[in-house]
Parts: structure tokens; C-alpha cells; sequence
């Protein structure tokens, strides 16, 4: 892991022990760094276990589209720390039942919410980070996505809009505060059975998807927390270098499959899971990270 010590950030999103954001705060503390977290007011119960564990970070309980709030966090970062070294994105947003009804059904309303979580959240927060960026040696911003973004995936619609708009805003911020030294990237990243994905997914269909990746990833493996954490950490670190408003994608290899036999035969550490009947063809590897 790559040593943290000395570096600080904010790490958006962190709805509980078992989401991405609280393994890539966890990963970040860990690495020596000083991390402080958000979480939506709505679940500070969720986040209260997540906020003992992390027991040495600041939390703030913001709502993405509470500007005041989201200001007033930065404002007492710049009085904690005097910079910002990295900023970690992994708001998303689905309205309850929005994702069960066709697209065409979807509300005005609706997609204001979810576009606002899931883009909007960034693009304020990028403005409010850069003058502690500013201060920085090696400033870094990371947002996290799917494979939504580029492919359609079942009951995914508009959260596959919002990641694929995330994806344009941060190559747009890349281009606007590159020549500040601040290096701006996407990890899109394959399905991972957080709470999210499960409430957004369900449980049977998850369980299938990693089925598939154990089959037809080149890895012969699901995706991790932990994996993805670890490659948030590299790109949120000063070793990750001169390389900007790019998406990275980490899915053990399975995006570049063009043929998936479900039935390839597993490595001998997959061959458990591998026994089990083949997923249907609806599975997708990916899902974000859904509120």
C-alpha cells in the first residue's frame, strides 16, 4: 500500500460500514492518511458505526444538493487542514421505484434528483476543493462509476445516464484544473455486493453477476471492496502521475471479453462458486454505488 502520512481528504459518501466509500476511507486511514467523510443526514444512523470505526476523521452530515452545507464542510477543512490532497466521489442516486418503471416513465423530478446526486455533487464540491487544492503538492480527484455508463444494464436507466454525464464532467474539471497540478480520473469498477448495489440490484441477481465474473473474467474472479479501494488509493496518491480526465476501468479483465462462455472452467480457488448453474444473460458486472 502506498504510504498516506502527511496527505488529507474527503472521501463523499459514506453511507456505512459496507459501501465503497467507507472501504476506500478505511483503506485511505489506514495508509496513514487523514481522512474526513459525508454521509446523508437521512442515514446518520447507517453511518454511526462507520464513524466510530473512522473514530480520528471529521464527519459531516450533508445532503448533495445542500450547497450551505457542503460549504460550510469545506470551510472547516481549511481551518483543520489549510489544503486539500485528495477528493473522493461516490454519490449516486436512485429514487425508490424509479428503476422498476421504463425510462419513459420517469419523472422530470426524478431525474433532477438523481442527475444532482450523482453529477451536480461533484462539479460543487470540485469548486469548494480548489482553493485547498491550490495548496496541495499533489491534488487528485476520484470519482467512482460503472459499466452503466457506456453499456445498458437491466433496471439501471438513469443511474447509467448519471454515470455516463459523471464521466463528461470530470474529463471537463480535468481540462479546467489540469493546469492547477490537479489530476482528475474515473474508476469504473464491476459490481460489488455493498448494501447499494444489493438494494439497487437485488441480492439474487448480485449473486449472479459475481457467478459470471468467476466464469468469464480472465481473472476467473469477482471484484472485491478491497480491490477497488486500493485502486482508488493509487489513483488519490502522488504516484499516480501526469495521467488525467481518463476512466479506468476494473473488472478483473471482463469488458474486454468480446465472447463470454459462461461455461469456461474456473482456477481451482473459483471452482466452488464456478459449480453452480450458469447466470442469466440479463447479469452485468456493474452497478455503482447507489444511495
Amino acid at each position: 500500500m502506498i504510504d498516506f502520512s502527511g496527505r488529507c481528504g474527503l472521501v463523499m459518501g459514506v453511507s456505512g460500514t459496507n459501501s465503497i466509500g467507507y472501504q476506500v476511507a478505511r483503506t485511505l486511514a489506514d495508509a496513514g492518511a487523514a481522512v474526513a467523510t459525508t454521509h446523508r443526514p437521512a442515514h446518520r444512523d447507517r453511518a454511526a458505526e462507520a464513524s466510530r470505526r473512522l473514530a480520528d476523521s471529521p464527519h459531516f452530515a450533508v445532503e448533495a444538493g445542500d450547497g450551505p452545507a457542503l460549504a460550510a464542510a469545506f470551510a472547516e477543512l481549511a481551518d483543520r487542514w489549510g489544503r486539500l490532497d485528495f477528493l473522493v466521489h461516490t454519490l449516486a442516486y436512485g429514487p425508490p421505484g424509479a428503476l422498476r418503471r421504463p425510462l419513459t416513465q420517469l419523472s422530470r423530478a426524478d431525474f433532477d434528483a438523481v442527475l444532482g446526486v450523482g453529477v451536480h455533487s461533484l462539479i460543487a464540491a470540485a469548486g469548494l476543493a480548489i482553493p485547498l487544492f491550490e495548496r496541495s503538492a499533489a491534488p487528485r480527484l476520484v470519482a467512482l462509476s460503472s459499466h452503466g455508463d457506456t453499456h445498458t444494464m437491466p433496471g439501471y436507466h438513469v443511474l447509467g445516464i448519471s454515470k455516463a454525464a459523471l464521466a463528461a464532467a470530470v474529463r471537463y474539471l480535468a481540462a479546467e484544473l489540469g493546469a492547477a497540478g490537479v489530476l482528475c480520473n474515473v474508476l469504473r469498477f464491476s459490481y460489488v455486493p455493498t448494501d447499494g448495489a444489493r438494494r439497487a440490484m437485488g441480492a439474487e441477481t448480485g449473486h449472479r453477476t459475481r457467478e459470471l465474473l468467476a466464469r468469464a473474467a480472465p481473472t476467473r474472479e469477482p471484484l472485491e471492496g478491497a480491490q477497488v479501494a486500493a485502486m482508488v488509493a493509487l489513483l488519490a496518491s502522488p504516484a499516480w502521475q501526469n495521467t488525467t480526465g481518463q476512466v479506468i476501468t476494473q473488472d478483473g479483465g471482463f469488458a474486454q471479453v468480446l465472447f463470454r462462455d459462461p461455461g469456461v472452467p474456473p482456477t481451482a480457488s473459483q471452482a466452488a462458486p464456478a459449480a453452480q448453474a450458469a447466470p442469466a444473460a440479463t447479469t452485468h458486472p456493474g452497478t455503482g454505488e447507489p444511495r
